[in-house]
């Protein structure tokens, strides 16, 4: 399908010239924004996906005159095609109020209003919800928590003025899929807009003079990936999403039962068309990542609806697609701490229709290096700006930016009561980070081949109030001991080479290492990673970091997801990271 008309692809290329021209980026202030690095003055933006993310993404970088070029698969089943939509300011079981949900509800519904008015359409409906108590556990939270002199919730009450549910006046609908279908017009009556499927490993180049998509003849500054979850991962971000969850939602028909608003009981109960339509969800499958509806999603949402009427109602429609949720249950943008040109917007999870807009609004002021609301920011994760990881004079990247790539990588997958290690503790950095994660009731260990660094590490701990497991020895040799004693674990740390502010001629060996990421990889638990960092400036460091390259080669492709993060693509001596997740 070309893209648009001639004289829009005429138009396209004269306007994305001048920008690739002058893309490259520069060196200069850490402080300066990405915006000034890449020339951002008349600039085309890639945008990957058209869900809830890829769409309000479109729309926040269209507003802020940035020539937006959308690409996507024209999947009729996504997770943001099948959901309903739903804004509330209480979630969950345990009936928590969402945080900072006044301000990310007002920013949502002015980005939503301000669509309609530009394609004189609606799909928002703001309207309160219902939330019927489940049992008196749930009925004492609400009197903790919510309904002491806040004006949003409301009691109800049955006829013996026993307390019933809440009503949630600050509630809302968004009719996603209409919202969709109407962004996606709009853009390809811009010339804006191609359906194809983009392999991240093969379709797309990305260099100093832009980001490329040789087959479908596109060219642009930069690339969003708003993709959601895939089965394949995106090499770019291999850890995002990190929490999908697979739902399956009914269609379902009654004869007599009729409610104008949305209700909640254990499931929830949603007004879909006409009034005897309503849609029903929603289930929580972590383990069966697949779009296939089942027997017993359906028998568990039948036997929820049970608690709202007794009626039995029609079926009419059974779907199931997988959520794009993170574990810290925040959606996650910003840019990849190795290029300027590559983001991505992902995790929007079951809040998507509230935070979607947030989230697009951030990474456009992130892009156009504009100021971002502080409060607004505080219910997404921002990943670092590139200034964060910047090139220096020299050309040379900074350890650092790997390392906090590696960090990044980390905490989103341990958890508190997770056991973890760090194979070479050095001077505790990493250790440290650990032991806050898991906790009181994690466990973590922490070797190194070096009395200083075990001391090192030890006196970090205790200025930080925090407890690990040390031990001063081959990493190689303990990890052999703690495979025999059949401990599993989240996550292994390597940081390969020699101890900072110490002998730089005692060093991580090849050999050692090659044994010490094999037992790594063979006790790590399912969704466990293992993140070396090799520093290859050293005697030996090329020769290490080619050991651990070849075996990670090795890996069963079906058991295992590796990334391998160059420093400096243009220095052989400058860091690289590996990234090994299990699946």
């Amino acid at each position: 399908m070309p893209f648009g008309t001639a004289e829009q692809r005429q138009r396209t290329r004269k306007k994305l010239t001048p920008a690739l021209q002058d893309s490259k980026v520069v060196s200069g202030d850490s402080r300066c924004s990405i915006a000034r690095k890449l020339n951002l003055s008349d600039l085309d933006v890639l945008i990957v996906g058209q869900g809830l993310a890829g769409s309000c993404m479109a729309w926040a970088l269209h507003w802020a005159g940035h020539h937006v070029i959308i690409v996507d698969r024209g999947v009729d089943l996504t997770a943001s095609r099948i959901a309903a939509g739903l804004i509330t300011p209480v979630t969950g079981r345990r009936m928590a109020p969402t945080h900072g949900y006044q301000e990310s509800y007002r920013s949502a519904a002015t980005f939503y209003r301000r669509i309609e008015r530009e394609l004189n359409c609606q799909f928002l409906a703001e309207k309160s919800a219902i939330r019927q108590f489940v049992n008196e556990e749930e009925q004492r939270t609400c009197a903790q928590k919510l309904c002491r002199s806040d004006v949003r919730f409301a009691i109800l009450k049955d006829d013996a003025g026993r307390a019933t549910g809440i009503e949630m006046r600050d509630a809302a609908r968004l009719n996603v899929p209409r919202f969709l279908d109407q962004t996606r017009q709009y853009f390809s009556s811009l010339g804006r807009y191609q359906q194809a499927e983009l392999n991240p490993d093969t379709d797309i180049v990305i260099n100093d003079s832009g980001v490329f998509v040789t087959r479908l003849n596109l060219r642009s500054a930069c690339v969003v990936w708003c993709q959601g979850y895939q089965p394949k991962r995106n090499h770019w971000f291999p850890t995002i999403p990190d929490g999908p969850a697979k739902g399956e939602i009914l269609r379902v028909q009654f004869s007599d039962y009729r409610e104008s608003r949305v209700l909640h009981k254990g499931v929830w109960l949603v007004p879909d068309g006409d009034e005897a339509s309503f849609l029903l969800g929603a289930t929580y499958d972590r383990v069966n990542l697949n779009n296939e509806p089942t027997t017993a999603g359906r028998e568990q949402l039948l036997a929820g609806l049970k608690h709202i009427t007794a009626e039995i109602p029609i079926v009419i429609d059974h779907v199931a697609a997988i959520r794009a949720g993170m574990k810290r249950r925040k959606p996650i943008v910003g840019p990849h701490p190795d290029s300027a040109r590559v983001f991505v917007l992902n995790g929007l999870g079951s809040r998507g229709a509230l935070l979607a807009p947030v989230a697009a609004q951030t990474l456009t002021d992130l892009i156009s290096g504009t100021t971002r609301s502080s409060a607004l920011q505080e219910v997404i994760d921002v990943l670092p700006r590139k200034s964060d990881t910047e090139q220096g004079a020299t050309n040379t990247v900074r350890p650092k930016s790997l390392t906090q790539l590696a960090h990044n990588v980390i905490r989103r997958i341990v958890r508190a009561g997770d056991t973890v290690i760090d194979a070479t503790a050095g001077n505790g950095h990493d250790t440290q980070m650990l032991a806050t994660l898991v906790g009181s009731t994690g466990r973590t260990i922490a070797i190194d081949i070096q009395q200083s660094a075990i001391d090192n590490t030890s006196n970090r701990l205790a200025k930080a109030g925090l407890m690990a497991d040390l031990r001063l020895g081959d990493h190689a040799s303990e990890l052999q001991k703690l495979q025999a004693s059949g401990l599993l674990v989240k996550a292994v740390m390597f940081n390969l080479g020699y101890l900072p502010g110490s002998d730089k001629q005692i060093t991580t060996t090849a050999n050692s290492t090659r044994a010490a990421i094999q037992v790594a990889s063979a006790i790590l638990l399912p969704g466990g990673a293992v993140t070396i960092i090799a520093y290859r400036g050293h005697a030996g460091g090329l020769e290490e970091a080619a050991i651990v390259e070849q075996w990670f080669a090795e890996l069963p492709a079906d058991r295992f997801e590796i990334s391998r993060i160059e420093g400096d693509p243009t220095q052989a001596t400058s860091p690289v990271l590996f990234v090994v997740r299990k699946v």
